[in-house]
């Protein structure tokens, strides 16, 4: 399995993709619980450059009102929501041992199916998000990230959609693009308070 994405997703700072124009840059944002206790706040973005699809925040819990240790854990974009007004991500339905159960998460590290599916198994319980495709095995199959937890439009559930719920990224660019843009070229991500879009290629590509 060594083609699968997982090992294919990258960091979106240093990328040669951004957030696209009028789509929300969560970044920095806050993370919370239902009852507004603080989680933490959102470090950076997991996205896979082909696909140009975000599957993952990653959070540091560094401030936070649980008493977690302070640590950077990563939370499946599809269970996270954001504010129907307020700039701040919501994860529904999650508990304190949900996010002591989360493996840690290292920057610059290369993420495996094991610790993926340690993630995904964490979340399982959380209503429609994690449980729409049963049990999960050690291994992803190519099908992982047809999971509910990857699914990037759930992030606007509470807020309203007026564009393509399908198209988290532009349309412009192409994989051939992306890898033979130079370092001085960007990429951007889609505008958020509409439909979810990943970054895209700093001048002319877009992602969720």
């Amino acid at each position: 399995m060594e083609d699968n994405e997982y090992s294919r997703l990258e960091e979106l700072s240093g990328s040669d993709f951004e957030i696209a124009d009028g789509q929300p840059d969560i970044k920095g944002w806050d993370v919370k619980t239902d009852s507004g206790e603080n989680i933490g706040d959102v470090e950076e973005l997991l996205f896979n450059p082909q696909t140009r699809k975000v599957r993952y925040m990653v959070v540091d819990t560094d401030a936070n009102d649980l008493r977690l240790e302070a640590r950077r854990i990563l939370i499946p974009i599809g269970v996270a929501e954001l504010h129907e007004d307020d700039d701040f991500v919501v994860v529904p339905q999650v508990a304190v041992t949900h996010l002591e159960n989360l493996p840690s998460y290292e920057r610059g590290s290369l993420l495996t199916a094991e610790h993926e599916s340690h993630i995904r198994t964490t979340f399982s319980s959380l209503g429609a998000a994690g449980m729409s495709m049963g049990a999960v095995g050690s291994q992803p199959t190519e099908d992982f990230y047809e999971h509910e937890q990857f699914n990037q439009n759930r992030l606007y559930n509470r807020r309203r959609q007026e564009t393509n719920p399908d198209k988290l990224l532009p349309e412009t660019g192409t994989p051939d693009d992306i890898s033979t843009t130079s370092s001085t070229s960007q990429n951007t991500l889609p505008e958020a308070p509409k439909q979810p879009e990943l970054p895209r290629h700093r001048e002319e590509n877009d992602l969720p």
